[in-house]
């Protein structure tokens, strides 16, 4: 007899409790259930925020005066009614009594019974939600804000031994780390909590219900492309290449004779000769962000905007905005009509993750990403991932079943606050109902996307202080794959431009005879760009590949680097 799969069947109750959180988008109780089994799949990230989620509703439940709190009552006594009939009967006579009570029909004393019966409905799901977010958390790493979430059981059932158990295990998670890294750590004095890490990370999957996601390697998908790529860059065109698997860990990969193994990804290819110094591609996108609240730059193109002295005309505003600015017309009638009415207006929203710590930089031009790619979808009544400028990007998504036991090699960064309360917060800025669009705004969505800028976004710098201030997404510059010996060098600056190295820009490597001496690209060479400071040294360039592309680079020039370096310590 044929017995189902344990895996399969899980995902097929997560889309049965998906569809029914897009028939009832405010029921606390679904939402837990679905964290449950997002858990078991081995998903803690997108189990956490389901877990937030169904807090969110909890105090809309908790307080009349909140947006969706009749919804959100109403889902709960629906929800206990279904699965225990008493209880749904004193959940709805306490829903008609507070309402009686709003109505001025109560007593006093009616009034504090009915608030005493919501307030016990609340804590009963707070509850249940601190668990579930300590829990899931602790398993993405994320220790301290576990550690905050059992507190925060605790302050309401104080002596409850699974708060107390939720937050030994994150103590002891820490620990078990520290002696993994420091086997002969002796123990201290310190308190722990103090040192509590809250960087964790995450699976970076194409989750098996993604649907979005095309086949970048179609004929289909390569045809689009390379329309695409004929706008910005005519004398290039897109293919499929073999790359290396590329290696983790905390050493940077032994010389083997055997050959790496190879992935298939796309990259652009010279169509024709290109001549040293001679511009390869420029493009202009949209998908951009500047982390600074006041700095004069294009609202579309993040281009720096001329100083007024220079200007023979006033630049385009957006006159329902204060400080909203284009650099041409161009760009303000593209911002009109792709992305601008979703954030017109809202002031609120101007200052969410502006001005942020040089620590919180770059998290906050992510998010701000995140931002516009809602607003561009919201515009165009799109979903996110289907955007042209997001569709076909490489986010380094593992297909691959995750073993049991949920062991599997996470890639992505996470916190709860970068990836689920700061995502949640600005959507609700954009005034979007997060809970009537689960479909364009689930967790696994806003994880995708992250994935994916943090793939391919590019960013620009701050010339005195060196901290990312402006990043873009150029869905065609983004395509040429990254080599620390690159064929072309790049400037950003509205559009973003590959011009062809030659002369002192060519990048000279090896003993002579070795390495590339000449600029300009022949035909049929492959286009190669540098997603680092390729002056650093081969050490450190690996270092900071491992975050950006998922492992050691194993380009001509490092490998050979790295074979003298070993040579000289012999």
């Amino acid at each position: 007899m044929a017995t189902s799969d344990p895996h399969d069947t899980l995902l097929q109750k997560r889309q049965n409790l998906t569809q029914q959180l897009f028939e009832r988008p405010y029921s606390c109780i679904t939402y837990l259930q679905r964290a449950t089994c997002h858990n078991k799949l081995g998903y803690p990230d997108l189990a956490a925020g389901d877990a937030y989620r169904a807090l969110l509703l909890a105090d809309e439940i908790s307080d009349d005066s909140f947006e969706y709190h009749e919804e959100a009552l109403q889902s709960y006594y629906d929800d206990v009614a279904e699965t225990d009939p008493g209880e749904g009967l004193w959940v709805k006579a306490v829903r008609n009594d507070r309402h009686a009570g709003s109505q001025g029909t109560g007593s006093d004393a009616g009034e504090r019974d009915r608030d005493a019966a919501v307030e016990r409905i609340v804590d009963r799901l707070q509850l249940n939600c601190f668990a579930c977010l300590s829990d899931c958390l602790r398993q993405c790493g994320c220790l301290k804000s576990a550690y905050d979430f059992a507190e925060r059981g605790l302050r309401i059932d104080t002596g409850n031994p699974i708060f107390r158990d939720l937050r030994r295990k994150a103590i002891e998670t820490h620990n078990k780390v520290l002696l993994e890294k420091n086997p002969d750590q002796t123990d201290r004095n310190d308190d722990p909590r103090d040192e509590l890490p809250n960087q964790g990370c995450a699976r970076r999957e194409l989750y098996p219900w993604n649907d979005h996601e095309p086949d970048r390697f179609s004929k289909e998908s390569l045809h689009f492309m390379n329309r695409e790529i004929e706008k910005v860059a005519p004398k290039c065109e897109v293919r499929a290449v073999s790359l290396p698997i590329l290696e983790t860990g905390s050493t940077s990969p032994k010389p083997s004779p055997k050959p790496l193994a190879t992935i298939q990804q796309l990259g652009v290819f010279a169509k024709e000769d290109i001549s040293p110094h001679e511009i390869v591609l420029q493009e202009r996108s949209l998908l951009t962000a500047n982390n600074r609240l006041h700095d004069p730059l294009c609202d579309a193109c993040s281009a720096s905007l001329p100083p007024i002295s220079a200007l023979e005309e006033p630049l385009p505003t957006c006159p329902d905005c204060d400080d909203i600015i284009f650099c041409s017309s161009t760009c303000h009638n593209l911002a009109a009509s792709l992305y601008h009415p979703a954030v017109c207006g809202k002031p609120d929203l101007e200052a969410v993750a502006k001005d942020p710590s040089p620590l919180a930089s770059t998290n906050a031009l992510y998010l701000l990403l995140l931002g516009r790619a809602f607003a561009l979808a919201e515009t165009q009544n799109i979903h996110p991932l289907d955007l042209t400028e997001i569709k076909y990007l490489w986010g380094d998504l593992s297909p691959t079943r995750p073993p049991p036991g949920n062991q599997y090699a996470r890639q992505l960064p996470f916190t709860f606050e970068d990836n689920i309360l700061a995502p949640l917060h600005l959507l609700t800025k954009m005034d979007i109902n997060i809970f009537a669009t689960l479909a364009t705004t689930d967790m696994w969505v806003i994880s995708t996307l992250f994935a994916k800028f943090r793939g391919v976004a590019s960013a620009r710098m701050n010339p005195q202080t060196g901290i990312p201030e402006v990043c873009a997404v150029h869905p065609m510059w983004c395509l040429a794959n990254h080599s620390c010996a690159p064929n072309v060098k790049w400037e950003w600056s509205g559009d973003i431009r590959f011009q062809a190295r030659g002369g002192d820009d060519v990048v000279v490597w090896g003993v002579v005879g070795e390495g590339r001496k000449v600029g300009g690209i022949r035909k049929g060479e492959e286009v190669v760009n540098h997603y680092c400071d390729i002056g650093l040294g081969v050490n450190e360039r690996r270092e900071w590949a491992v975050g950006a592309l998922g492992g050691f680079c194993v380009c001509e020039r490092c490998v050979w680097e790295e074979r003298e370096e070993r040579r000289n310590k012999e």
